[in-house]
């Protein structure tokens, strides 16, 4: 064993201090206490938060403690973004398995793959790996991560839904690189991106159109919004910048108004000024009541990983229910998982194609 594995198995007095003081949010007070208490002592309730850490960190600590203070440390997984591509071919399910199990052989010193069918045209792909993080604290800098890769084929077509990551992105690319020795031929990835969409309007007009049109949900509000613009004038003054702020943070109302009650966007004034200042939507949070049971609240986001070209599209969904016997539903918005997360961001996907194609097909026609 090296020198540098050697000290990768050891935690210092440093290293605990610095990995409880960068978890404040997940490692409170009541926390620190609690690991005191198992071990049968007991800190008086005014002992400040630094004095706590100080002192769990000189104890005596062994293999299994470190790991349940990194586990305390570490961010669950959060309600992340999802995106999804296309490839013009259809496979059937004997060629997937082929095909992933072709991929985990070129993988398998980095990565740990494995499969499941799911239906009678698709597969799961789920892959652990490891990143890094040089930033953070010693212990953290190697989290253990993993992504579940999705693979559905049939009408001609093989639809493949991951997390909106870089490591997802880049396993979908070696897979489609697979897919192409597998058929001898070159597969082009059909993904939802708006870069040829080259007036604000254009812009404007694929999230307007999306909030407005997914299936059995009616609109109910935006709740935030993202904008940005084609050109940056390097000579802006603090005035105009300023000036800009304020279209930024009127732009909201403007999609209340032309949503909500009957005013068109077009003829807003602050829509004009964002319109002539270059500016267009790059992200939206809305809200939408389902119309049939069980009549979730639904927020859902959609935005562009780069909003000035338009691409790397990503979207999620939270819900919350309806309390009994009433029409109010509960305040927090809960991270939809299973079945139900794949129906509410399959509408999504669904309704930014057909926005886009929608979009594009008017874009052809005027040229």
């Amino acid at each position: 064993m090296n020198k540098l594995s050697f000290q990768q198995l050891c935690a210092t007095d440093h290293d605990i201090f610095s990995l409880l003081t960068s978890g404040k949010q997940r490692i409170t007070d009541i926390t620190l206490n609690e690991l005191a208490k198992d071990r049968g002592i007991f800190y008086s309730p005014k002992s400040s938060r630094n004095d706590l850490i100080e002192e769990i960190s000189i104890w005596t600590h062994d293999y299994n403690d470190i790991t349940g203070l990194i586990e305390k440390r570490d961010y669950k997984k959060r309600n992340e973004k999802m995106t999804s591509v296309i490839l013009p071919i259809e496979l059937t399910v004997e060629e997937m398995k082929d095909i992933v199990k072709d991929y985990k052989k070129d993988v398998q010193k980095q990565e740990k793959v494995t499969s499941h069918q799911k239906g009678d045209d698709g597969i799961v792909m789920n892959t652990e790996y490891d990143e890094y993080d040089y930033s953070k604290t010693r212990l953290i800098q190697r989290q253990r991560k993993d992504a579940s890769i999705h693979i559905e084929s049939k009408k001609g077509q093989t639809i493949i839904r991951m997390p909106a990551s870089e490591k997802a992105l880049n396993i979908v690319e070696g897979f489609k690189n697979k897919v192409e020795a597998y058929k001898k031929t070159e597969i082009p990835l059909k993904k939802i991106e708006v870069d040829h969409l080259l007036s604000p309007e254009e812009r404007n007009n694929f999230f307007m159109k999306l909030i407005s049109n997914i299936p059995m949900f009616d609109l109910e509000t935006v709740t935030n919004l993202k904008v940005d613009c084609f050109e940056e004038d390097e000579d802006i003054d603090d005035q105009e910048l300023e000036e800009d702020m304020v279209i930024k943070q009127n732009m909201i109302g403007v999609v209340h108004s032309a949503v909500f009650h009957g005013q068109n966007l077009v003829a807003a004034e602050q829509y004009t000024q964002l319109r002539d200042g270059g500016f267009f939507i790059t992200s939206i949070t809305w809200r939408a009541k389902q119309n049939k049971a069980p009549y979730y609240l639904v927020q859902f986001e959609a935005s562009f990983e780069n909003g000035k070209l338009g691409t790397g599209f990503k979207y999620g969904a939270k819900y919350s229910t309806r309390i009994a016997n009433t029409t109010e539903y509960t305040k927090n918005f809960k991270s939809v998982e299973g079945e139900e997360k794949s129906a509410l961001l399959g509408l999504i996907e669904t309704s930014a194609r057909k926005v886009l194609d929608e979009l594009s097909s008017n874009l052809s026609a005027e040229e």
